[in-house]
């Protein structure tokens, strides 16, 4: 049966409707840019996802604050303690499949520095430090790295021409509309000491763990 909004339109005006509606599965809000290749919807209808937004923040993940009296420079090992942890998430899961695994390959692009690509946790660095202190004094002894997060944008591909279409394996990779799916991982582990007179940059995991020390 015909829709009778449909037969009351004009034809280009109809046709303009059916437009509509066929392409808003693809449409909507600003994304990652379309990506390149073909695909098959018969093998990989989902799993290609593209980088959407990518945030950098220092974590301060294990820290112990030591006193170095006078004589006992030298090389010295403490047992730092645990803060905070970070870990790889995707869409909600720590469980990192091969799709996620190359979303963050992506991620690594994006930021300009490697991040884990597989399922890791801060939890698992060993809290045994060895560091020289060449001077008496108080310190932070610390671990911790640099956390990404965002949001994902989705694809799926779909046949071109349609599900009708002579050659159901020639399709492309349409963006999911509304699908964002959110994820989290990090950079490699940064270890060190600083003091209250340690200069440090801004926004960084050194600056955190000079803020815990009692300065006078």
């Amino acid at each position: 049966m015909t829709n009778t909004f449909l037969r009351r339109l004009s034809l280009p005006a109809a046709l303009a409707v059916l437009t509509v509606a066929a392409s808003a599965f693809a449409t909507g809000t600003a994304h990652a840019a379309e990506p390149g290749g073909p695909c098959d919807p018969r093998v990989s209808r989902t799993g290609l996802y593209e980088v959407s937004t990518a945030v950098v923040e220092p974590v301060l993940t294990h820290w112990k604050g030591i006193t170095i009296a006078p004589g006992t420079t030298g090389s010295v090992e403490t047992t730092v303690t645990e803060v905070q942890n970070v870990s790889t998430t995707f869409n909600a899961s720590t469980e990192i499949n091969a799709e996620a695994g190359a979303f963050f390959a992506k991620v690594s692009i994006k930021v300009g520095f490697s991040v884990q690509t597989s399922k890791s946790t801060t939890s698992t660095w060993s809290q045994k430090v060895t560091l020289n202190f060449s001077r008496p004094g108080d310190y932070a002894v610390f671990k911790g790295t640099n956390r990404v997060q965002g949001k994902a944008d989705e694809y799926v591909c779909l046949p071109r021409g349609g599900w009708g279409n002579n050659d159901p394996g020639d399709g492309y990779w349409a963006y999911a509309f509304g699908s964002h799916p959110t994820y989290s991982t990090f950079d490699a582990e940064i270890e060190g000491t600083v003091s209250c007179d340690t200069p440090v940059n801004p926004g960084t995991v050194q600056e955190l763990a000079r803020n815990k020390l009692v300065c006078h």
